[in-house]
């Protein structure tokens, strides 16, 4: 194949296609097509990455950012540069598919406000962190193995629920709490959030993570709840299980060890959540994964 030759996406199901970009040993860049009227996501997994458009501009994405772009008029070529061995996971899909599985029946458009915007004649780009929850699905869509139709099944899964992660958005509720009316709060609830995803195998208590950021321990609990939509005690759980996941998804460790590892000193206490949690429990998710 021409390295200079555009790399083609892998059709998924109905106008869904992926594509896993590894760098090059030779460190060429990777060339890709941008199709006009289609919704196009680059999930950068480690490594830092840079977009070339053309001779005069150059996008960097760093690891563990997103970026997405919308141009409804025009084809773009770009060429994408990264380290040897590093990974990039990009999603396409038209526009109006996008928004067909998000709103089938022609539901409202306010909870997804990419989706109700009245100017969609003009390009739209954005670059954001990758969170915890879409970490654990993009890893799981790089390394699952699986025979080939059980893993095209299980790569259409990932990718559905990746784009709703992605495009997932919780307004606070400000009438409900109003302190989150103040910017300030709402960043020191954003800093518990990083603390907690920095630190979550050895999480700070409610006390200490309450002193951290500046706030009192009603508004620390009654705020997050608000703005994550879990309490502090349930977000530190679901990180903790969502990297379990993805570390009995490698099949490197057993389940005695993917315990320990995310601070549980019980492992039948790990299987008890794991299994609350996905409705399966570690030693048959670990099979199903090999199989």
């Amino acid at each position: 194949m021409n390295p200079n030759s555009p790399i083609r996406y892998q059709s998924l199901f109905e106008g869904i296609d992926w594509l896993r970009l590894e760098g090059r040993a030779s460190e060429a860049p990777s060339t890709l097509i941008l199709e006009r009227e289609h919704v196009h996501l680059f999930f950068n997994l480690d490594g830092d990455a840079s977009f070339q458009f053309g001779p005069m501009y150059m996008r960097p994405l760093p690891a563990g950012q997103s970026f997405f772009i919308y141009n409804p008029k025009d084809e773009i070529k770009t060429a994408v540069g990264m380290p040897h061995g590093k990974r990039i996971i990009a999603i396409r899909l038209r526009f109006d598919r996008l928004h067909r599985l998000f709103m089938p029946d022609g539901g409202k458009s306010e909870e997804i406000p990419f989706l109700g915007r009245t100017d969609m004649q003009r390009p739209i780009y954005d670059q954001r962190t990758v969170d915890a929850g879409q970490r654990v699905i993009l890893d799981s869509l790089w390394s699952k193995k699986l025979s080939d139709n059980a893993l095209r099944v299980a790569q259409l899964g990932y990718v559905l629920e990746l784009l709703g992660h992605y495009f997932h958005t919780s307004e606070p509720d400000t009438a409900a709490c109003p302190f989150l009316k103040d910017e300030d709060t709402l960043r020191r609830i954003h800093d518990a959030k990083a603390i907690i995803l920095d630190q979550w195998q050895a999480p700070p208590t409610i006390k200490e993570l309450a002193l951290r950021v500046g706030l009192n321990e009603y508004r620390l609990k009654a705020g997050f709840k608000e703005v994550y939509g879990n309490t502090v005690y349930g977000y530190v759980m679901d990180t903790r299980l969502n990297h379990a996941r993805r570390m009995l998804g490698n099949g490197s460790m057993t389940v005695n060890e993917v315990a320990f590892e995310i601070g549980y000193h019980n492992p039948s206490h790990f299987i008890a959540a794991f299994k609350r949690k996905f409705g399966i429990t570690p030693k048959k998710y670990t099979k199903a994964g090999a199989q």
